[in-house]
C-alpha cells in the first residue's frame, strides 16, 4: 500500500483538509500531558534516572503515541496511520513486558508463553462474528489489564486498583471508539475523541501501576 493513501475512517472528518479532524487532532495532546505528568514524577524521585530506565521509556512512549496520533488525524494518509500504531505497539510491548516480570514476578518463559497466547488471542479476536468498528482486536487487552490486577493479589497480598481500574476506562474507552460511526448522522463530531481521551488515562494509570510497585518494592 502507498504511503500517500488517504483514510476517511472517523466521523469527525468529512474531506481531506489537515484541520478536517480538530477535535481528533487536538485531544492527542492528553497523550502528551500523561507522558509529561510521568516524567516529572520520576524527576522528582531521589535515584538516578538510570535506575527507571523502562519507566522513561513508558513515559516517552506516551508523548511518541500523542504525536503520532496527531499526525494520522491531520494527515490521514498510511506513513500518518504506522507513526500512529507504532508507538502504541510498542507501548504494549514493553508494559506487558516489565508488569508481569516485576509485579507478577514471572519467570521470562512464561512471560514469553504469555506474549504468543495474547497475540493468538488478539489475532483471532479480529475474526469475531461481529462488527465492532475495528475494536474486536482490542477486546484481549481488556481480559489482560484485569487479570493482571487481580493476579497481583497473589504475590502482593492486594489487588491491583490502578490497574483494574485501568480495565474499567479502557472498556468505556473501548465503547466510544466503537459508536462513533454509527452515531455520525446524530453527534457529527463523532466520539474517538474520548477514545484519545480516555486512553491516555488508562496509560497514565497503567504506568502509575508500575511506578508504585517499583517505588514501594525499590525494583527495576
Amino acid at each position: 500500500m502507498a504511503l500517500s493513501t488517504q483514510y476517511d475512517n472517523y466521523c469527525e472528518r468529512t474531506d481531506f483538509s489537515f484541520w478536517a479532524e480538530p477535535i481528533n487532532a487536538m485531544t492527542n495532546g492528553w497523550f502528551v500531558v500523561a507522558g509529561v505528568v510521568a516524567m516529572m514524577m520520576l524527576l522528582r524521585r531521589p535515584e538516578r534516572w538510570s535506575e527507571h530506565l523502562s519507566l522513561w521509556l513508558l513515559a516517552a512512549i506516551m508523548i511518541a503515541i500523542g504525536v503520532g496520533s496527531f499526525l494520522f488525524h491531520t494527515f490521514a494518509t498510511h506513513w500518518a496511520m504506522l507513526a500512529d500504531i507504532y508507538p502504541i505497539y510498542l507501548f504494549q510491548i514493553v508494559f506487558l513486558w516489565c508488569y508481569p516480570r516485576r509485579a507478577l514476578q514471572l519467570s521470562i518463559g512464561m512471560v514469553l508463553a504469555f506474549f504468543v497466547l495474547y497475540a493468538a488471542v488478539t489475532i483471532a479476536s479480529g475474526h469475531l462474528p461481529i462488527e465492532l468498528n475495528g475494536s474486536e482486536m482490542y477486546l484481549p487487552t481488556i481480559v489482560t489489564l484485569a487479570a493482571f490486577g487481580l493476579s497481583y493479589a497473589i504475590k502482593q497480598g492486594f489487588v491491583d486498583k490502578l490497574l483494574l481500574t485501568a480495565a474499567l476506562v479502557f472498556a468505556l474507552s473501548l465503547t466510544m471508539r466503537t459508536i462513533d460511526n454509527a452515531i455520525c448522522t446524530s453527534w457529527p463530531i463523532g466520539t474517538h475523541f474520548l477514545w484519545h481521551t480516555l486512553n491516555a488515562l488508562v496509560l497514565l494509570l497503567c504506568w502509575l501501576s508500575l511506578y508504585r510497585h517499583d517505588i514501594n518494592t525499590k525494583v527495576e
